[in-house]
Parts: structure tokens; sequence; C-alpha cells
């Protein structure tokens, strides 16, 4: 069991956002000792690491909220290289329109440049 200082430490994450995972119902409401401290078990660090991996892809909360209500422990690699996945398919529509942007910018400027000469 862990404090959430401990917690904080291991995962390499803020108290902070620990806590604002549990507010906004991210992670389930985490066990609390005797003097209302919260306490992490293995399972809640598991969680927190995979929430971490996640947010470091940019991935948002809400989509890190609707992928993790779906997981199941026992397949856990499974469905998370389906998240990983269905998440990379997000990011290369994004780039896919970012550089339809680009394109179009570069056009405009191709074009002004040769209106002035």
């Amino acid at each position: 069991m862990y404090t959430i200082q401990q917690a904080s430490l291991l995962i390499e994450i803020p108290a902070s956002s620990i806590r604002y995972y549990e507010k906004v119902n991210l992670i389930p409401p985490i066990k609390r000792n005797e003097q209302g401290h919260r306490i992490f078990d293995e399972q809640a660090i598991e969680l927190l690491k995979l929430i971490k991996c996640f947010r470091s892809l940019g991935m948002s909360i809400e989509d890190i909220r609707e992928n993790i209500s779906t997981l199941n422990i026992e397949q856990e690699e499974i469905n998370t290289q389906a998240i990983l996945i269905q998440h990379k398919k997000k990011l290369e529509e994004q780039i896919d329109i970012l550089n339809s942007f680009i394109n179009e910018i570069d056009q405009k400027i191709t074009i002004k440049i040769s209106d002035t000469d």
C-alpha cells in the first residue's frame, strides 16, 4: 500500500493530478486508512501508470475515461493495444488535416509571391 506522496513519486505525476483524476471519476474512489488518507494498492498504481501513459501520448481525459471504462483487467495488454491503435488512427487523421492546411497555406504564399513579381 502506498500513500499519495509515495504513489506520486513512484508514478512521477503530481499528487494534485491524482486527486484531480479521482475528482473527475477517471479513477474509482481510492481506499482510505483510519486517518482518512488515501492508500493505493497495486491495481490503483497500475491504473495510474496507464493513465500517465495515455496522457503522455496526447489522449484527452474524456478519451481516457471512455477507454478505461471498457478496460478488462485480465485482458489489459490486449485492450491497451487496441486503445493505442485507435488513438494512433485519430492522430494520423489529425496529421492529415493539418497537412492539408499547410498545403493550402503554401499555395496561398506561392500565389502572393508570384503576384508581387
